[in-house]
């Protein structure tokens, strides 16, 4: 059975924001493969809506915006495109103001490492060089991120910090299709995927992963994602720019404890090897609120 052909799902969707320059703003390949990715969604989904974090470049929300567009999926109730809702709780800034400095860290390793590679001068303030040479050298700074994040699994704190934020965002979703699918079945029953397009920062999925992950090994027995699998062939690694999983749901009045995850690209286990605790969701998304609270 092809994509197209297959019962329609609706599709909790993690994006990491696509490849950008050291200054932030999406590179020219980034914004290339956020359109791609529209147009090859659009296929098979009747929604693509878009969520992203309301951080000042503006980078989720235009590599969210790129890809709902070029998907050209309309609403059937308001007959117009979808837009970009904002969310705060899936940017850096969930790590404010107690764990920032996590963030300078892993910055600082990943544009020395940038800078010892390119042979620049040591302390180039790589997001201070012309538009061009940023362009030329941001798939060099894309490879050395990896290096930042492994330094982030070193403090299971921050990776707890952004667990939550984007879990809070799922557990919403998970809300949001089921009163979509009654507003459907009172009005006509979707024949394509509805996808719901979260679109964040580097590491926010793997945090997702760390604290809610379950991979299947041998005998069809499942065991928790752990850093290790970040660096491993049976994962494929850390989420590249622009790569993305779905959280699968056939149907929202009965979502499974363990949701199916698919993702993407290829390099990555096949559909039925990992799962999200949908169950962990719930609880990260009521510790956010804790936090919230008491922040």
């Amino acid at each position: 059975m092809s994509e197209v052909e297959r019962p329609p799902k609706y599709r909790l969707m993690v994006s990491r924001h696509a490849e950008r320059l050291p200054d932030g703003s999406l590179s020219p390949e980034g914004i290339e493969a956020s359109i791609k990715k529209g147009k090859a969604l659009g296929e098979s989904a009747e929604v693509v809506k878009g969520y992203a974090s309301d951080e000042k470049t503006k980078r989720t929300v235009l590599t969210s915006e790129f890809t709902s567009q070029a998907s050209e999926t309309i609403s059937p109730f308001s007959g117009e495109k979808y837009r970009t809702v904002r969310r705060k709780d899936i940017q850096y800034d969930i790590l404010n103001p107690d764990l920032t400095y996590l963030l300078k860290q892993g910055k600082k390793i990943i544009d020395e490492a940038t800078v010892k590679e390119l042979g620049l001068p040591e302390g180039t303030v790589l997001e201070n060089l012309p538009k061009e040479e940023q362009v030329r050298i941001a798939p060099i700074r894309a490879k050395n991120q990896e290096l930042g994040f492994k330094s982030l699994l070193d403090h299971p704190e921050g990776v707890h910090r952004m667990s939550i934020g984007l879990a809070h965002q799922l557990a919403n979703e998970m809300k949001l299709v089921d009163r979509y699918d009654d507003l459907r079945k009172k009005n006509k029953p979707i024949e394509k995927d509805v996808i719901l397009n979260t679109v964040t920062h580097g590491m926010f999925s793997e945090s997702l992963f760390l604290e809610a992950g379950y991979i299947k090994i041998k005998d069809g027995e499942l065991r928790k994602i752990d850093r290790n699998d970040f660096g491993g062939k049976e994962f494929g690694g850390f989420i590249d720019p622009s790569g993305s999983f779905f959280l699968e749901i056939k149907d929202p009045k009965n979502i499974p404890d363990k949701i199916p995850v698919t993702f993407e690209k290829e390099g990555r286990p096949e559909e039925g090897a990992v799962f999200i605790d949908k169950n962990k969701i719930l609880e990260l998304a009521e510790e956010y609120k804790e936090w919230k609270n008491k922040s």
